[in-house]
């Protein structure tokens, strides 16, 4: 016999593996693994009876790569959202345009830069005609998202599907139990407070209204967020009729050889993120410029034929470097340093950078760039094997 429930042993097992892959040792995990199995009998009982409500979260801000706030789930929490994203991702990703690359599988900053520079490709005509791109963000995105809009777009996206009606009512209940949900509410902080201060109103959701805004550290609010924005994704494709557009999260692209297209469509953007989903574009940051001029895009820095890391992403490098050299404890901040030096060697790799990583390494590594071994043509470091 069937089970008609989402709520079985084995999707919230399910959900659990999956969630554990990146908070496998925060004290919350450790605690529910404690007792895993309990736990998960436990947390399937209050959802099958409907009793089932969001815990305490943690409220910490961050400064790099700009303030922000982040609220992050209670492990079991974190469970119930792999679980509701688990059963619509892909019905959602059958609905999405192939241009968006944020939080969706096989995709990332990496392809959205590819995707920019084929683009770019095309509009010009190999790079024989001009032509201009629009860059628009949108004003506080996540702090702006109405909760009541987000609900109208889970219906409709579960209600075009041949699923049963049980399944229907079960994701329904369960998205609203998690949309609706305030954090701040009920939530304990932790880290560097004084860093909240200079986290502006429209980035927090202190101050995002009673029904507006979604915790940017929640893994459901990624699925969500890209909902979201789907109905925006449809009016330029379908509406606007813009064949070279790629979206991340809330910074959009738009090409044309034409720029008084562009700014018309900057204008018809505007218009409809009003009407229809109650956000606006953020004007101040808003740009109608020549291709040739490059893109500021994901941390790199676009031109028609190559691709440069972008100055900010180096100069925080070379900051964190400069206070980690700083640090003399030897052993810990050795393996911190590489794990630094090789994240952000994985983001250059992908730019015309070879220059770049080989005078990291050669200066601005202070004593400890005698511990660490260049490999492949500076493509990441390792550590020194001792003598």
């Amino acid at each position: 016999m069937i089970n008609k429930t989402i709520f079985t042993f084995e999707k919230l097992y399910r959900a659990y593996l999956d969630c554990r892959e990146n908070k496998r040792n925060t004290i919350n995990a450790l605690e529910f693994e404690w007792n895993l199995e309990r736990n998960l009998f436990r947390l399937q009982k209050e959802l099958e009876a409907k009793k089932y409500r969001s815990g305490r979260s943690i409220c910490f801000a961050i400064k790099d790569p700009s303030p922000r706030e982040i609220f992050a789930a209670d492990f079991r929490d974190r469970i119930v959202h792999h679980l509701l994203i688990n059963e619509i991702e892909g019905i959602g990703e059958r609905k999405f345009i192939f241009d968006t690359f944020s939080c969706r599988k096989g995709k990332g900053t990496h392809l959205a830069v590819r995707r920019l520079k084929s683009f770019i490709r095309k509009v010009t005509k190999n790079y024989t005609q001009r032509a201009f791109y629009a860059q628009l963000d949108i004003s506080g995105f996540f702090m702006a998202i109405n909760h009541y809009i987000l609900y109208s777009l889970f219906k409709k996206l579960v209600s075009k599907h041949n699923k049963p009606s049980w399944w229907e009512k079960e994701v329904l209940w369960l998205a609203k139990t998690i949309i609706f949900n305030k954090p701040t509410k009920n939530y304990v902080t932790k880290g560097d407070v004084s860093l909240f201060k200079f986290i502006p109103p429209r980035k927090s959701l202190f101050y995002s209204g009673l029904h507006c805004g979604l915790p940017i550290g929640n893994y459901s609010s990624q699925f969500s967020a890209n909902l979201y924005l789907n109905e925006l994704d449809q009016f330029v494709k379908r509406e606007l009729k813009c064949r070279y557009y790629v979206r991340y999260v809330d910074d959009l692209i738009l090409l044309d050889r034409d720029k008084e297209n562009l700014r018309h469509w900057r204008n018809k953007i505007n218009n409809f993120l009003e009407e229809r989903l109650s956000l606006k574009l953020n004007l101040d940051k808003t740009k109608i410029q020549p291709i040739d001029n490059g893109i500021n895009f994901l941390g790199y820095f676009v031109k028609p034929d190559y691709v440069l890391v972008c100055r900010r992403v180096v100069s925080r490098l070379k900051n964190k470097l400069y206070f980690l050299n700083k640090n003399k404890k030897e052993t810990l901040e050795l393996n911190k340093t590489l794990a630094t030096i090789n994240s952000y060697y994985g983001h250059f790799k992908h730019a015309f950078s070879f220059n770049l990583r080989k005078d990291i390494y050669e200066n601005h590594l202070g004593e400890k760039g005698e511990k660490f071994l260049p490999k492949r043509e500076y493509s990441f470091l390792k550590l020194m094997e001792p003598f």
